[in-house]
């Protein structure tokens, strides 16, 4: 519908959801393309942000946390703010507590993310709460980015960053020099006893998404998991969606899986807690 509204030519069939034997993360970050395409307009991401609220408090959800690249939407004219304020006019509106995670993409300069970070503090305290690094973690280590992290921290935000879902377990090592407190995925990261250790005495957060992270294959199978390991080990975990459209999940639905990895009812609880205490909004 967004696409016929705004005149813009997508592939047929559309690419939305990524496949189950998607082979690389790289793979599965190709299929937000459609999407981003028709999401050039204020208008179009008010609306979609509020979908989500929508979709999302009809789960019984009442708290949201939103990461999104606002530098991936300037294509139709928008500005960065531009693109905040009109994502954050949705999630006001949706009917639940929704804030926004500002993300960077590793392939961006670093100049590019300093002032992303910059002016996403500009709406820190108006529904912008955290600053993020997402995108291919192979091609695009993190550690460069650290200007970008350190002008978010002074611009009041609180800071994580994708790491974990492709390439080596130093990568989330390297996401912890950035001194974020919560990093999305972790999941390679769980294959150094060193690196699970590090992260459970620091106290850090692993926000982990298992069919993204199967998806990405950053685990060969939802069996092979490291999520009911992580929880015992004693590292502070939460259980999320990533994308809804590009996973094809529902958060019901990872809880569904992560049940099915043998978690008991109060190691799912323990998540949820951990989740609401964790949070940055």
């Amino acid at each position: 519908m967004l696409a016929r509204e705004q005149g813009v030519d997508l592939p047929h069939p559309l690419r939305l959801v990524a496949p189950d034997d998607c082979p690389s993360q790289a793979a599965y970050i190709a299929y937000f393309s459609d999407a981003i395409a028709v999401l050039q307009t204020a208008a179009a991401l008010e609306r979609v942000s509020l979908e989500l609220g929508v979709d999302s408090a009809a789960e019984n959800i009442d708290y949201l946390e939103v990461r999104w690249a606002p530098r991936l939407h300037l294509r139709g004219g928008l500005t960065v703010p531009d693109v905040i304020e009109a994502v954050l006019a949705g999630l006001t509106a949706a009917p639940l507590r929704a804030v926004a995670i500002v993300c960077a993409m590793r392939q961006h300069s670093v100049e590019e993310n300093v002032a992303l970070a910059r002016e996403a503090g500009h709406f820190a305290g108006r529904g912008v709460v955290g600053f993020d690094l997402a995108g291919d973690e192979v091609r695009f280590p993190a550690a460069p980015q650290r200007p970008a992290f350190e002008a978010a921290r002074a611009s009041g935000l609180r800071l994580t960053c994708h790491a974990g879902e492709a390439g080596e377990p130093s990568s989330v090592e390297e996401a912890l020099g950035l001194g974020v407190e919560r990093i999305a995925h972790g999941v390679i990261g769980a294959r150094d006893p060193r690196i699970v250790e590090r992260v459970r005495s620091e106290g850090l957060v692993l926000d982990l998404c298992p069919t993204a992270n199967w998806k990405c294959k950053a685990v060969p199978s939802l069996a092979e998991h490291p999520l009911p390991r992580l929880i015992r080990a004693g590292v502070r975990c939460t259980i999320s969606t990533d994308s809804r459209t590009v996973a094809g999940t529902t958060l019901s639905h990872e809880f569904e899986l992560a049940s099915g990895m043998g978690l008991s009812d109060e190691e799912l609880r323990a998540c949820n807690e951990t989740a609401y205490a964790a949070r940055f909004g």
